[in-house]
Parts: structure tokens; C-alpha cells; sequence
């Protein structure tokens, strides 16, 4: 039996601390692509959690396309090609992260503004209502990939500074530690386009050059939009994601 005695245990709730130590075994190759994983009882024992934190652990790890259950067979571990695909929101530190890169960022702009009618009409606000602008040049080792400019919906009077981003790395750690920021799903629009002036002199490249165009709606727990952003990648961005059949379809 293994004792939980990671110091992460103590910040995370059980189930994802087991998720983490599973994902990990998975990602050594202690576990091979579709190899069944222990038994509930198996790895409750082993580990001396319940067996309803063993089966949260699992259900966390179906819904990011870790592993993947066979009806009366038992559950396995998801081949490479798909656990390399997004198929729940990462903020763009962890999707690098899990490309083995480094995030990075370049703050363009930090400040109030009132909702313009386009963006008021997706963020379900009225016009004029303040919201938190975000525009930022995504680094991937250095190298600039991308722009995000995020219109975020936050509580009355909150206040986020350019040293508060600079230190927490990540934009929406900070959101979810500072405003209890809780993004749950996100809708996005995915098209072609060229890059206009203003883009190709932020990210090096030549007016006309192709580009990775996403809009992106993110819905909180509550399912209300919390934030709507415009993100522009370079086309050597590879932006994945994976298709499943629905059951019983």
C-alpha cells in the first residue's frame, strides 16, 4: 500500500492528486497505450483512498482523454496520438506545458474599458458595462506564436495590474486565486485569415501573411460568459483537438 504523503495532496482534493499520480505513471511508460489500468479495489488499496475517490480520479481523467473506458471491460490507458489532443479548456501555460515547451508572454495592455455592443452582445452585459482588457503576445520558448486580446466580465471593482500577471505566469491562475475566475467550457469559432499590419509587426512576420484566426466564448460553472477573446496564431501553431462518435448515435 502507498501512503499520500506528496505535499501536493495536501493543496489538491484527492481524486486530482490520483489523477496527477496516475497521469504520471502513464506518462513514464510504467503504462502502455491501451493497457488496462488496476481495478478500483486495486488502486483504492494501493493507494488507501475510497473507492468513490478512485472513481472520480477516473471519470476526471475520461473527460481529458487520458484514458477511456470499454463497456464490460474495464478501463484503459488512451493510445499518444489522443492524449496529445485539447479537448477541455487549458490556458495556454498548460497546453505549452503539455508540448513540452515553455510559455511565455509579452503584456501589451492592461485596462478598463466599456463593453462595445458587439462584445456586450456575447458576453450577455449591456453596453457600456466595464470589463478588463487583456492584450498579450503568447511566447512559446521565446519565440512569439500568437496574440490574445480577452475581454474578461469581473466582480464590480476588481483591479488586475501588469506586476500581478508578471508574476503569476499564468493569466487564468491568477483570475481563479484573486476572483474565484472558474472557467468550465468554452465555445469557440475557428477560421483562415492574413495578417493586418498591426499583427505582422507584433508578431515579425509580413501583412498578408496567413493566420490561425479563434474566437473563444468561456463559460463559467454557472455556464454564464466570463470572457471572450480573440486569439490569432502563427500557421505553424498546431492547434488539436479530438472528435468523438456520441453514444448511441
Amino acid at each position: 500500500m502507498m501512503k499520500i504523503d506528496d505535499t501536493t495532496a495536501l493543496t489538491l482534493p484527492r481524486y486530482k492528486w490520483l489523477a496527477n499520480i496516475i497521469g504520471t505513471t502513464i506518462s513514464q511508460g510504467l503504462l502502455a497505450d491501451n493497457q488496462a489500468l488496476p481495478s478500483e479495489r486495486e488502486l483504492a488499496e494501493r493507494y488507501e483512498v475510497s473507492r468513490d475517490t478512485v472513481r472520480k480520479a477516473v471519470r476526471y481523467m475520461e473527460e481529458r482523454g487520458i484514458i477511456y473506458s470499454g463497456h464490460g471491460r474495464g478501463t484503459f490507458v488512451a493510445p499518444a496520438i489522443v492524449r496529445g489532443t485539447t479537448r477541455f479548456i487549458d490556458s495556454f501555460s498548460q497546453d505549452a506545458n503539455n508540448r513540452g515547451s515553455v510559455a511565455g508572454q509579452r503584456v501589451l495592455n492592461v485596462e478598463p474599458v466599456a463593453a462595445s455592443m458587439a462584445i456586450a452582445g456575447l458576453l450577455n452585459v449591456r453596453p457600456g458595462d466595464p470589463l478588463l482588457r487583456i492584450h498579450r503576445i503568447r511566447l512559446m520558448d521565446n519565440a512569439a506564436v500568437g496574440l490574445h486580446d480577452a475581454y474578461f466580465v469581473l466582480p464590480p471593482g476588481a483591479k488586475v495590474t501588469l506586476s500581478q500577471i508578471e508574476r503569476a505566469g499564468s493569466l487564468y491562475k491568477l483570475l481563479t486565486e484573486k476572483f474565484g475566475f472558474a472557467p468550465a467550457e468554452a465555445v469557440e469559432n475557428l477560421s483562415a485569415g492574413a495578417a493586418e499590419q498591426e499583427d505582422a509587426r507584433l508578431l515579425n512576420i509580413q501583412k498578408g501573411d496567413p493566420l490561425l484566426i479563434c474566437e473563444r466564448i468561456t463559460l463559467s460553472d454557472r455556464r454564464e460568459p466570463i470572457e471572450y477573446c480573440l486569439m490569432k496564431y502563427l500557421s505553424s501553431y498546431r492547434y488539436k483537438t479530438r472528435i468523438a462518435k456520441r453514444s448511441g448515435d
